[in-house]
């Protein structure tokens, strides 16, 4: 797994340590005007009120712009060190089983395939890589082997088969250590209701019957299901390829986040 997220957590652990200074916050607060000052303003010292707040907006801005600078060039400085496919992409591609839907910007990335006249949609998003907490060893210090961190943070994926004859299996399962957790798995005899994204839809999903908790049915179902995932290439290769390729994709996304920030600032 790449070294991404983990040294920008690393950087915001190390700012958050920095301790706070109790005399300057008390500094601080002794410049504040008195509340006898605040009850008799006059038109000079309103004027100069206003003033400054512009004055403080302006040096705001800068150091605004300062501080994303400074992060933009962290951030392509690694990249920098990743090639613009990396390997683990490469190979993904050059097995030929699976397609990748994946527009810039946007947080959800659909993985799709035919099976035997099936297609199978797979959809994760990459705000669980930001959303993951970090990692701490036993005395609450954040783990700084790269290896030791390598899949720990989960990502949840909704795969979705559907038939030509109609109707559609939607199986939510949590990706982590190479493993597909299932959680629940739904049929629905209108497949436009299970893939429709609309509020409308969504609100008839609400009221139908999604099937009992996974790990509630029988263990020989359980061992079923799970086969007949692995036979649609739904196994350990794609559960290590989707959090590689989430938090890839989510520090592109973050360093076009920055720019487009810095865009607006400066406009």
């Amino acid at each position: 797994m790449s070294s991404f997220r983990v040294l920008r957590v690393a950087r915001n652990v190390s700012r958050l340590a920095q301790p706070i200074s109790i005399s300057a916050r008390v500094s601080r607060t002794a410049a504040l005007p008195s509340i006898s000052q605040k009850q008799t303003p006059q038109l000079v010292t309103r004027a100069f009120s206003v003033s400054s707040r512009v004055f403080a907006s302006t040096e705001a801005d800068k150091q605004l712009l300062t501080t994303l600078d400074s992060e933009i060039k962290h951030e392509v400085e690694s990249m920098n060190e990743v090639p613009e496919q990396p390997e683990f992409l490469q190979e993904f591609k050059k097995a030929g089983i699976w397609t990748i839907e994946d527009a810039p910007g946007q947080d959800e990335v659909f993985i799709t395939r035919k099976f035997e006249g099936e297609n199978i949609r797979v959809m994760f998003t990459i705000s669980d890589v930001e959303n993951s907490e970090p990692v701490f060893d036993e005395e609450g210090s954040e783990e700084e082997d790269e290896e030791a961190l390598s899949g720990l943070f989960p990502i949840r994926a909704s795969i979705q088969v559907t038939k030509p004859t109609g109707g559609a299996l939607n199986i939510e399962a949590l990706v982590q250590d190479g493993i597909f957790s299932i959680e629940t798995v739904s049929y629905y005899k209108d497949a436009k209701l299970a893939s429709e994204m609309s509020a409308e839809s969504d609100y008839k999903r609400r009221g139908k019957y999604i099937g009992p908790q996974f790990e509630h049915l029988d263990v020989s179902v359980q061992e079923a299901f799970e086969a007949y995932l692995s036979e649609r290439n739904i196994d350990e290769s794609l559960a290590l390829f989707i959090p590689e390729y989430a938090e890839w994709k989510e520090q592109k996304e973050y360093l076009s986040w920055l720019n487009g920030v810095k865009s607006f600032i400066t406009a």
